[in-house]
């Protein structure tokens, strides 16, 4: 690696540890804020949602949403309410998943699952509750000084509602529920993979470009790249439970193979799924090389050959 490569790599580290920061506050004061002064049953769901947005995690799909902001000339600052918002998305997402009616996981992050801590109820509940903060947090955002805010705004709103309905996120879980002990084709686990974990980033890249100011169709390229680096972070996702440490990934593996669920390496061997991931991510990288992105690019690049 040559001197300026160390320089930016030292710049983008130097980057994403900063908003990190920035996020996790920011974070913080989003779920303490509205719970002031309310009767301490209420603060026993506030501390279940900490339980799982404060357990820790890299960032990455906040990371995404400022980057692409900024990628289309917007200032990470619009972009910052979508930043919670989809980490707050992604926080609802793992209660759920983990509960015993889902993955029946126990560890999360290297500490017991929520619902392990707070009980089952209580656990379903925060996630519900992180799911409504996630649209309070988004439609905050202060655009008003912008000609165009209220319509960045309302196109954002869209967005992730629709990656994370029906046709995204939950359309994704309950096919992943319906092939469990089944034998779906390559074809079905891509389809499910991709709206499980696809459709959420594809909505982060989406997000940012369009409260970053983007036109239409630079939002759809921004989607699609972002949907195609989410695929591969799934199955790369499927490796780890196989072959991941799990001191590293704070999680239990072969927990796939436990519970007779479909995944890519059911399939194909591992070699081939890496082969796959490595297609998928230079597809991404394809689809935001006209924008000129380092941000973007060291984002999604750091899915390949993570052991997290």
């Amino acid at each position: 690696m040559t001197e300026a490569e160390n320089k930016t790599r030292a710049e983008l580290s130097k980057w994403r540890e900063g908003w990190v920061k920035r996020l996790n506050g920011e974070l913080s004061r989003a779920m303490k804020n509205p719970m002031e002064g309310e009767p301490p049953e209420v603060g026993n769901l506030l501390s279940a949602m900490n339980h799982t947005i404060e357990g820790g995690g890299k960032r990455l799909r906040a990371l995404l949403v400022l980057a692409a902001a900024e990628a289309v000339g917007g200032q990470e600052d619009w972009a910052l309410p979508g930043a919670l918002a989809v980490e707050m998305i992604h926080a609802y997402s793992l209660i759920h998943d983990d509960l015993p009616a889902l993955d029946n996981d126990d560890l999360r992050r290297g500490r017991p699952t929520c619902h392990l801590v707070y009980g089952e109820a209580v656990a379903i509940l925060a996630g519900d509750a992180l799911q409504s903060l996630a649209f309070e947090t988004l439609a905050s955002a202060d655009l008003a000084k912008l000609a165009d805010g209220p319509e960045r705004l309302t196109k954002a709103l869209f967005i992730l509602a629709k990656a994370i309905g029906p046709l995204g996120m939950v359309g994704g879980q309950a096919m992943d529920l319906a092939f469990e002990g089944q034998s779906p084709s390559l074809t079905q686990i891509m389809t499910m993979e991709s709206k499980k974990t696809g459709f959420l980033m594809g909505s982060c890249l989406a997000l940012g470009a369009a409260l970053g100011g983007a036109k239409e169709g630079t939002v759809k390229a921004f989607e699609e790249s972002g949907r195609l680096a989410g695929l591969a972070f799934q199955i790369s996702d499927d490796q780890l439970n196989v072959t991941g440490d799990p001191k590293l990934m704070g999680k239990n593996v072969g927990t796939d193979a436990k519970k007779d669920k479909a995944s890519v390496t059911t399939l194909i061997s591992q070699k081939d799924a890496t082969e796959k991931v490595s297609f998928l991510l230079n597809q991404a990288l394809d689809g935001l090389k006209p924008f000129g992105s380092p941000k973007l690019e060291w984002l999604i690049g750091s899915i390949f050959g993570r052991s997290s």
